[in-house]
């Protein structure tokens, strides 16, 4: 391993995703928390991490990166811009962008705590970039260091003593840059928004966690979540997707070629004319799984461990993998799974009890 992707990599857990251009991909990842950070005292080095293909091809060094300090950037999500620049914005609303020719960074201004409260997702959507949080949050960025948001008629919809996290939003897509688009989150808090005017849409499954939104190319919207859920459906057109692969969360989903790929933190599928598949690999695949991506005629996979390229035809793992019979990385794996499995169970037990009622 050279040097600076030592710097760039080491301890590092791959938390979201993004293709810049062809030639140009981008990971953000915080330091592994190990025994060195107490999450309730202070948040570990955030990295936004690049890959530059056209380097490599040169014979020159291919990684790069740019480390946030401690308690900077915390749980951020990472998106392109354009075809020169990507933008990273955190749970707790702090701004970067960053243009890759010129290597010039920006911190612009939070998100107003008017505008979200949190950050929980970010989606370039047709060119305009939307950011989604929580109270059914959903903020336009309209250009540097303005936000516009378009949810406020929504968030005055709340229900009284209503545990918060079954409120969205968690994900966002659309058919158009402005209009046509769909938030969810929470338990089945779905929305459908028309450029002046939310409704609420009725999922065919009660209180799933939606942790994503695709509206894909074959005209249809598909969310994704918690226990291998899937639904899908336009306007007022719902139903579920019945598999028997998994019952692992879905944490991702996107539209490439002709198919939904969606992704736990284990495994890759695909879902195509209803039915869904494991993507089949040759010997060698990544490690893990988590966020997904779609751009310039690619589709991005990163996991904690792991980052890929597939163009259509071929699987490039750039970052983080294992041969199909390396056992010992398997079981890793599965016990990393259990242990959040375990963790998301706990969640479901202490939302259960917030809404006891109180003596």
């Amino acid at each position: 391993m050279s040097t600076k992707k030592e710097r760039c990599l080491k301890e590092i857990l791959f938390i979201d995703c993004c293709i810049v251009n062809r030639d140009t991909y981008a990971v953000v990842g915080e330091k592994d928390y190990g025994e060195k950070y107490d999450p309730w005292k202070e948040w570990p080095p955030t990295h936004l991490v690049f890959y530059y293909n056209e380097r490599l091809w040169r014979g020159e060094e291919p990684w790069g990166c740019i480390r946030f300090g401690k308690n900077n950037f915390k749980w951020s999500k990472l998106v392109h811009m354009d075809s020169d620049s990507v933008i990273i914005v955190d749970n707790e609303r702090g701004v970067e962008t960053r243009i890759i020719s010129a290597k010039i960074s920006e911190r612009e201004q939070e998100i107003p705590r008017e505008i979200l409260r949190t950050v929980e997702n970010l989606k370039n959507i047709h060119g305009t970039i939307y950011a989604v949080g929580t109270g059914r949050g959903v903020a336009r960025r309209d250009g540097k260091n303005k936000w516009t948001l378009i949810s406020k008629e929504i968030q005055g919809k709340m229900i009284k003593d209503t545990n918060v996290l079954s409120l969205g939003f968690d994900a966002i897509d659309g058919f158009e840059a402005h209009k046509d688009l769909y938030a969810g989150g929470g338990h089945s808090d779905m929305w459908h928004y028309d450029g002046e005017h939310w409704r609420v849409i009725d999922l065919p499954i009660l209180k799933m966690r939606i942790r994503a939104i695709v509206c894909a190319g074959d005209g249809n919207v598909y969310a994704v979540g918690r226990y291998g859920k899937i639904v899908v459906g336009r306007e007022d057109n719902w139903k579920s997707v019945e598999q028997d692969l998994t019952t692992q969360d879905f944490t991702d989903a996107v539209w490439y070629d002709d198919r939904l790929y969606v992704c736990t933190e284990r495994d890759l599928y695909e879902l195509k004319d209803g039915k869904l598949t494991k993507t089949v690999f040759n010997e060698i695949q990544p490690f893990s799984f988590k966020s997904l991506y779609v751009n310039d005629g690619l589709l991005m996979s990163a996991g904690s461990y792991s980052m890929a390229i597939f163009d259509g035809k071929k699987w490039n793992v750039i970052y983080g993998e294992k041969t199909i019979d390396d056992t010992n990385l398997i079981l890793a794996q599965k016990m990393l799974n259990d242990a959040e499995e375990t963790l998301d169970n706990l969640e479901d037990l202490t939302d259960a009890v917030k809404t006891l009622p109180k003596k």
